[in-house]
């Protein structure tokens, strides 16, 4: 039952990482959907900028939570227990995972578009 425990913790803690993740490599699709349903049209530099700085502040915030909450040991399983503060706003530990799933969706999506860039100039460079 005690290993039961602790692999029901741990999954559920990588598959909230792996969930995000996998939202960061379709991420574009959601800027697609709100870029049709907020009817833009043009190219805007400041949504080009603002967006990124935007997003990347979100994963600061993340990663500095991550840290905080010491994600990492329940993923490895370093401790057998999870400590929760049942004196926190409950609007704010959603808020702090909100922006933990960010710092993934971050990555995700940026890495992806990287990799994406990187393949098209090897295709290039190939024929």
């Amino acid at each position: 039952m005690s290993f039961a425990r602790l692999l029901h913790m741990a999954s559920s803690y990588w598959g909230f990482v792996l969930m995000a993740l996998h939202l960061g490599l379709h991420w574009g699709m959601f800027m697609r959907i709100a870029k049709r349903t907020f009817k833009l049209k043009k190219f805007s530099r400041v949504r080009r900028i603002l967006l990124p700085i935007f997003g990347a502040g979100i994963a600061v915030y993340g990663l500095i939570v991550f840290i905080q909450r010491d994600l990492l040991t329940y993923m490895l399983v370093r401790t057998q227990f999870v400590f929760l503060d049942f004196g926190e706003s409950i609007p704010l530990f959603y808020l702090d995972y909100l922006a933990i799933m960010g710092i993934f969706i971050f990555l995700a999506y940026y890495i992806s578009k990287l990799l994406k860039k990187v393949s098209g100039k090897q295709k290039l460079i190939e024929s």
